[in-house]
């Protein structure tokens, strides 16, 4: 499926937020890197995906009301064994939710040199709004972000990168590596045409993004449609 396809299928299902596996699904059609994942439904699957996508894998639920997955143990993470899968499976189906349950397999991704959200809302008077910072769980205590009006150029997401306070984190802070400026860049342009082209979109949250010296990888996504 395409990204209209994948929008459309939403859409006459009457339903406005996408899985963050159906949202990854959309990011990679735009050639956004994501972790490798399978969608499983039984235990000998789940334990089957991981042993195809090789160790280290997390697992996640997925249920359409579990929100804050990392809040409610939701999300499994180095899971290096056959063993270490069926007890987080295990776990994840323990969550309660009136919902029907699957299961996301995915790669463990490799230490970032630190996460970064990147998303975008939609401001009643000039449409969609990008938005740029640091990421993962410090998000909204730090508050440490910077936004555009889309369309943006390649001008305004550097601008955008180099805004935050914690701009040296990224610029290689007491001798750490310095991260991968053109992937933010690129990635921000993608994020930019993708809202401009279908207006359908009212919300994406890209949290955590891990940035590393040469290129960076969605951990988790949301995006949420307009409702008709």
């Amino acid at each position: 499926m395409n990204i209209t396809e994948i929008i459309k299928d939403k859409i006459e299902a009457n339903q406005a937020i996408l899985t963050e596996f159906e949202s990854k699904e959309l990011l990679q059609k735009l050639g956004i890197p994501v972790p490798i994942q399978k969608l499983t439904t039984s235990k000998i699957e789940t334990i089957s995906a991981a042993k195809e996508i090789g160790y280290p894998v997390v697992l996640k639920l997925m249920a359409e009301d579990v929100v804050h997955k990392s809040d409610t143990g939701a999300v499994q993470l180095n899971l290096k064994t056959k063993e270490d899968v069926e007890k987080a499976y295990d776990k994840l189906m323990e969550i309660p939710s009136q919902m029907e349950k699957k299961i996301s397999v995915q790669k463990m991704a490799d230490e970032p040199i630190t996460e970064l959200i990147i998303g975008m809302t939609t401001d009643p008077q000039f449409g969609p709004a990008l938005m740029f910072g640091i990421g993962g769980i410090l998000v909204e205590l730090l508050e440490d972000v910077s936004f555009r009006i889309a369309p943006i150029t390649e001008y305004d997401a550097k601008d955008m990168i180099h805004e935050i306070k914690g701009f040296p984190i990224l610029d290689g802070y007491r001798g750490k590596p310095k991260a991968d400026i053109n992937a933010i860049v690129e990635t921000l342009l993608k994020i930019s045409d993708l809202v401009v082209k279908y207006e359908e979109i009212n919300e994406m949250d890209l949290n955590p993004v891990f940035i590393y010296e040469k290129g960076l990888i969605c951990v988790d996504a949301r995006i949420i449609l307009k409702k008709e």
